[in-house]
């Protein structure tokens, strides 16, 4: 049969109008069908390995981790469709749009059935998939990162309560919340092909890409419907309900051409979606090795709180016993995702916008029963601003740990270091110069030193002002960093850094503080001319000098490795006082687990600065007064001296006004990232490695819970104790008991029965009784 192409376009362009929308849709341009868009299957076998699908593929993945072990599966079940959208930063607002979008969902929204997702991703894989225009609009703007929200469809369920909502539905309702219209799509991908419903959420001239085809094409609907008409015709002389008929067998047919291609697409998605699901859990499926921890690769060691079980070792019993304790067998027993390990096992696009280069340690636990410590560090939220990659967090969370227990090992008084021309053979201590930490500090000495060469540079503004007002002709900066007192709160076993400023001093007043008396630092310049000069640095350069290494970017490693300092004198005072599972560390003196790798040696730190001091990069020796030159000998000494930790303890009543719900945030960054309402920080935390293998969660935060519904202190108790996760061993031993039972019970009730059988007929008697041959 010959169809008229007029026909055919005149039904489209009569259909188009016709066709109802969903709600929030963007255009209703888009031809009826399924969207047209970028078939990717036909460029790779499995098209879900594509980028834009990585979005989609990591919600999943989160899901999986997400959801308790009977439901793992919904994760990855084919039928329910993953989509996302990739939205244009330029034409967002930062503060009102994507800062609230991101922070909602630091992993995964996961309410109900409504699973999705606002994460960042880089542009550069995308680039082939974007229109050109729109790559060089994010290239002008130098955004190298844009925002995406994924999600997947929701199903009707059995109960009827949840409706079935298309995954484009959820992320357009998403996209409302906050106010982003159709003007930000940059891109849209759908595990299947968008169905001829949700293809008109989309503007007509958005790039779309697919997995897999799907639905009633575009070209189909019309063919249909041209069908329709001349079936329809064919019959119009034997009345409606021939028409009808007609009407229906025609969609029949193409309903079960769509079917088989829905079907076939399932099928596909099953085992893309398995390799995808076995790429990344060998990919993220690893979370860090434990950090503070003596052995990375093992739980710690039972120290003296360790309770023990104190049953005979039979082997029914000793394998319920190594079962009921975690850490006993590490290869046996995976570990429970944990708050800060879920974000550095994941890409960087899953982590939502946290700036891992500013991991600080602020909280640390020693529950007292060996199975290790409980931390918690703080980062800043800065969606495409941050250093997104997981790859710095490690590293934050190594140095961190690492130096905690360098701080532990070593002895105090040589936690110093000193860079000085004359005093090359005293540059730091022989151990401490063989760590990490020990690097950290002699670079933040140098770096303080480039620092105040560039603050005293007689051509910027400040240093102008400084050098006008210099008197004499040599000038001498002998600066100091020391910890200055830190704000801490104490819970018992639980430490909270609230505040922990770092303070740089000259000097006179450092060598004041210790007890020692200062050589003249320019011996030929008189004492009020130097006190004139020592006065005018301090007034001018040293609030800056401390500004910078409080809050620049540079020092970052420096306050990295304080607050380990600061968690490691509060832990050795917990030590004094209660069985600890390091106590036995403190003061070993043994760094051999925690020695630099590479080969920097203290000598190469030194040499730069000698190099830079004789170059002149830190002696300014221009200053023009009244048309003469005068040139001034300087001098910059110091050092980083952490000998000492002042801790200032925060009393309960100004720990629970000023800081209320922080010890909740705490409790929650164990298991998932946390982040407070209206707070730009976010908390990344770890229980102890035996609590993660027992998936054992915040306990505080339950009990929170529990008192907010009215509990008594018991019944909050009791509910806590109900909802603890309980190990696979645990219960062992609990039903132990019952176990041993159950047979004695059947031993004694066959022996009653053959007993009985005896007493009876002398036939029973002997079948019963007759001895085996």
């Amino acid at each position: 049969m010959n169809r008229p192409r007029w026909l055919a376009a005149l039904l489209l362009a009569l259909l188009i109008p016709l066709c109802s929308a969903p709600p929030g849709m963007a255009d209703d341009k888009r031809p009826p069908g399924a969207a047209k868009g970028r078939d990717l299957s036909m460029q790779q076998d499995n098209p879900l390995l594509a980028s834009p699908f990585e979005p989609v593929e990591k919600l999943r993945y989160d899901l999986w981790r997400e959801l308790p072990k009977a439901d793992k599966d919904e994760a990855w079940n084919p039928s329910r469709n993953g989509a996302a959208v990739y939205l244009d930063p330029t034409v967002l607002d930062y503060d009102d749009q994507i800062m609230p979008l991101l922070k909602e969902t630091t992993t995964l929204s996961y309410t109900g059935r409504e699973a999705w997702a606002a994460s960042v991703v880089r542009v550069d894989p995308l680039r082939e998939y974007l229109k050109r225009a729109a790559v060089q609009r994010l290239d002008d703007a130098k955004w190298d990162e844009i925002v995406v929200v994924s999600a997947l469809n929701i199903q009707k369920d059995k109960n009827q309560k949840e409706k079935t909502r298309h995954s484009e539905d959820v992320i357009q309702e998403v996209l409302d919340k906050y106010g982003i219209g159709d003007e930000a799509e940059l891109l849209g991908s759908s595990e299947r092909q968008n169905c001829s419903r949700c293809a008109r959420l989309y503007r007509p001239d958005t790039p779309l890409v697919f997995g897999h085809p799907y639905d009633i094409s575009v070209r189909e609907y019309v063919d249909r419907e041209v069908e329709i008409a001349w079936a329809r015709n064919k019959v119009v002389h034997l009345g409606p309900e021939a028409e009808r008929n007609a009407e229906k067998g025609v969609r029949e047919k193409y309903a079960r051409r769509v079917e088989r291609r829905n079907g076939t697409a399932k099928d596909k998605l099953v085992t893309d979606l398995g390799e995808v699901r076995r790429g990344l859990e060998a990919r993220y499926g690893h979370e860090p090795s434990p950090a503070f921890s003596v052995d990375p690769k093992e739980c710690p060691d039972q120290g003296t709180g360790t309770q023990s079980l104190g049953l005979q070792q039979t082997s029914v019993l000793t394998a319920a016993a190594k079962a009921a304790n975690p850490c006993d067998d590490a290869e046996d027993t995976p570990r429970a995702a944990t708050g800060l390990g879920s974000m550095l096992a994941a890409p960087g696009l899953s982590t939502g916008g946290i700036d891992f280069s500013s991991m600080e340690l602020r909280y640390l636990s020693d529950p007292g029963d060996g199975s290790g410590l409980q931390y918690s560090f703080s980062a800043d939220f800065k969606p495409l601003k941050g250093d997104a990659r997981t790859a710095t967090g490690r590293a934050a969370l190594s140095q961190s740990s690492d130096a905690f227990f360098v701080w532990l090992s070593l002895a105090p008084q040589n936690f110093w270091v000193n860079l000085n021309p004359d005093e090359p053979e005293r540059i730091v201590d022989d151990r401490l110069g063989r760590t990490d930490a020990g690097r950290v500090l002699l670079e933040a000495d140098l770096r303080m030193k480039k620092t105040v060469g560039e603050l005293i540079h007689p051509h910027g503004k400040l240093g102008r002002k400084f050098w006008n007002r210099v008197r004499g002709d040599c000038m001498s900066f002998r600066n100091w960093i020391l910890p200055a007192p830190a704000s801490v709160h104490q819970d018992g076993d639980r430490l909270y850094i609230l505040d922990a400023p770092l303070d740089v001093k000259m000097e006179t007043q450092y060598l004041k503080d210790n007890g020692a008396s200062s050589a003249a630092s320019c011996p030929e310049q008189d004492k009020a001319t130097e006190d004139h000069n020592e006065a005018l640095f301090r007034d001018l350069i040293l609030p800056r000098l401390k500004k910078a290494i409080n809050t620049a970017p540079e020092y970052a490693d420096l306050r990295r490795v304080y607050l380990a300092r600061v968690a490691a004198e509060w832990y050795r005072e917990l030590s004094r006082t209660k069985d600890t599972t390091y106590g036995d560390l403190i003061d070993s003196g043994d760094i051999e687990s925690w020695r630099r790798t590479g080969d920097w040696q203290p000598t190469d730190t030194f040499d730069r600065y000698v190099d830079s001091y004789t170059k002149g990069e830190f002696k300014v020796t221009d200053r023009t007064t009244e048309g003469n030159t005068t040139y001034v000998r300087s001098y910059v000494y110091g050092g980083v001296d952490l000998t000492r930790i002042p801790l200032k303890t925060v009393p309960d009543d100004r720990f629970t006004s000023d800081f209320a719900g922080l010890p909740q945030s705490v409790d929650r960054s164990l298991n998932a990232p946390s982040a407070a309402a209206g707070d730009e920080t976010v908390w990344l935390g770890s229980p102890t490695p035996r609590q993660a293998k027992a998936g054992i969660g915040a306990p505080a935060e339950r009990e929170a819970q529990g008192k907010q519904k009215g509990q008594t202190e018991q019944e909050a108790q009791e509910a806590q104790e109900a909802q603890e996760p309980v190990s696979s061993g645990t219960w062992a031993l609990w039903l132990l008991p019952a176990l041993l039972l159950a047979p004695m019970a059947l031993l004694r009730l066959r022996r009653r029965r053959l007993d009985a059988a005896r007493r009876a007929s002398h036939l029973r008697r002997n079948a019963v009784g007759r001895p085996r041959r």
